[in-house]
């Protein structure tokens, strides 16, 4: 890797290294990226080879693990992208719209998984791979396994070649890796469930099962979970949970919040998610946000006499409205909650974190707002105020004729960002 730049008072500036450089290894093992270098340069004591003014040199470098090599590099990471074809992939199932580019790049990378926690199938590495993961400790991964069935996994990934996805998980089990895992529910296809749960147990530290997210485009052949659906795989997953409980202290599996809401039933209590690990997958969510929406009305709020309104997805929106007339009650004023329709990707697809501004905008026109409309952050791009159809902020705030708020999707947040307008 090129390196741009040398700080001061740093190892490499006392090494003489300089901008132009090239790193070329650690110990031996070539520099493919940025992980390498923030691997050893919390180590103690390595081989650093350079290719420094044409001459390949070796430092041997004896440190403490705070101190800091100092080297800038060129650390853009080249994504690895996905060799998969799956059944109910949602990258395939956008429509044929103008949408932000990024959607539609389908990344399938573990150094990804190590550092921003999305999910990957491990069907491109090979086991070069797996030893580097094991060699940086690149722990914990977030693996997607949907079957443990060898040739039914290869059928839902469209991916002929695919590896054994139990043989993966128990390498890097027995090499210290934490694993997180996920299975994609698509009714009629892998319902080996219990038999995925129990094998995935052995080798993973918790396990998210959701239900496929179809859009009107999806594949034909397959069909959303319905409350038939939801209903026979809790009723699967709940003696799992109590017995996993007494076995290894942890439910390990969890169902996504859409399971509870398609069958009609009762959200668990908070405190059955344990340590929520599994929350950025839709798991525990309204419990989480419920408690913390309680938690924060144990304090003083701000007394508004306005009207405000929250608009949100369809699977939150009974539940958003609930916390919503509690606030009010104690805040005052009158908080409007709208559940919109997702006709954008179609009405299957209930979450708000897939509801764009043309939605807003053409469900709420003429629709009483108040002083303030009020939507969640997981609406909208990543540190951007653009929804996933490219509307802005700015563009529904104009065209709706009202202030828009954004606020976390938490509990405190929300109580927090509709009491003080």
């Amino acid at each position: 890797m090129r390196i741009i730049d040398v700080q001061e008072n740093t190892i490499g500036a006392e090494l003489g290294i300089s901008a132009g450089d090239e790193l070329l290894s650690f110990d031996g093992n070539d520099v493919s990226d940025i992980l390498d270098y923030d691997f050893y340069n919390d180590g103690e004591s390595f081989i650093m080879s350079v290719l420094h003014q044409g001459e390949i040199i070796d430092f041997e470098i004896e440190k403490d693990t705070e101190e800091d090599l100092g080297l800038v590099l060129d650390d853009e990471l080249k994504t690895i992208v996905c060799r998969n074809k799956c059944i109910f992939c949602f990258v395939d199932q956008l429509p044929k719209k103008e949408l932000r580019n990024t959607l539609r790049v389908k990344d399938d990378d573990y150094r990804l998984s190590f550092i921003s926690g999305s999910y990957v199938t491990l069907t491109n590495v090979v086991q070069a791979d797996l030893d580097r993961i094991v060699r940086l400790k690149l722990s914990p991964l977030y693996v997607s396994i949907h079957s443990c069935n060898s040739e039914l996994r290869r059928i839902m990934l469209g991916n002929p070649k695919a590896p054994d996805i139990v043989k993966q998980l128990e390498y890097l089990h027995n090499n210290g890796i934490k694993i997180h895992a996920q299975i994609v529910y698509c009714p009629d296809v892998n319902e080996d469930i219990a038999e995925s749960i129990e094998i995935s147990s052995r080798y993973c530290e918790s396990l998210a099962v959701v239900p496929v997210g179809l859009t009107k485009d999806c594949n034909s052949k397959l069909r959303p979970v319905n409350d038939k659906d939801a209903k026979r795989i809790i009723d699967i997953v709940e003696p799992l949970q109590k017995r996993f409980l007494a076995e290894k202290g942890t439910r390990f599996v969890f169902l996504a919040d859409e399971f509870y809401i398609k069958a009609n039933c009762a959200v668990p209590s908070f405190e059955s998610y344990e340590d929520f690990v599994q929350i950025e997958n839709g798991v525990g969510l309204v419990a989480s946000f419920k408690h913390d929406v309680d938690e924060a009305l144990k304090d003083s709020v701000t007394v508004c006499d306005k009207v405000r309104s929250v608009a949100t997805g369809m699977d939150a929106y009974p539940h958003i409205k609930e916390c919503a007339q509690k606030l009010s009650a104690k805040s005052g004023g009158r908080i409007n909650v709208y559940g919109i329709r997702n006709d954008f990707f179609g009405p299957s697809v209930t979450v708000a974190g897939l509801v764009t501004g043309g939605d807003i905008l053409n469900q709420l026109q003429g629709k009483e707002i108040g002083s303030c409309l009020i939507l969640p952050r997981c609406m909208f791009k990543e540190f951007h105020d653009v929804f996933l159809d490219n509307m802005t902020v700015n563009e529904l705030s104009e065209k709706l004729g009202v202030k828009i708020k954004i606020i976390d999707t938490d509990g405190y947040s929300f109580v927090k960002g509709c009491a003080e307008l």
